[in-house]
């Protein structure tokens, strides 16, 4: 703020007000705020509660929380649990094909081999092969 003052006596009465004015203007500090009434504040506070509580279903839908018996909500180490067991179930089931192959690959050759031990047993007897 500018303000006009004068050194001489006889304007010493408007130099003094000018001077408590400018000192008062000084002092003024302003709180901004938004333009926002009651209403639109409430819907900005609901719409927030809406987007944490919808966040909080779908916790509750995959089991990733849990709420126990005493009404306290507790995020579940189960589902992390269950990922891995599921995992490890899909690895194990990968082993078991793998070695059920095996054991079918094992009998034919077994099934081949008893076969030709009897042909040869038969031939040496004087038989027909099988």
């Amino acid at each position: 703020m500018i303000a006009c003052i004068s050194p001489s006596d006889r304007d010493f009465m408007e130099t003094l007000n000018a001077l408590k004015y400018a000192n008062r203007a000084r002092n003024i500090k302003n709180k901004v705020m938004v333009n926002q009434d009651k209403a639109s504040q409430q819907i900005s506070v609901l719409r927030t509660e809406i987007a944490r509580l919808q966040i909080e279903l779908m916790e509750y839908k995959t089991g990733k929380r849990l709420s126990g018996e005493d009404g306290v909500d507790s995020f579940s180490d189960m589902f992390h649990e269950n990922s891995m067991l599921q995992t490890e179930n899909g690895n194990l089931r990968v082993r078991v094909k793998a070695m059920q192959e095996t054991i079918d690959a094992q009998r034919a050759r077994l099934t081949q081999v008893l076969s030709d031990q009897a042909n040869q047993v038969l031939a040496r007897a004087g038989g027909f092969p099988l």
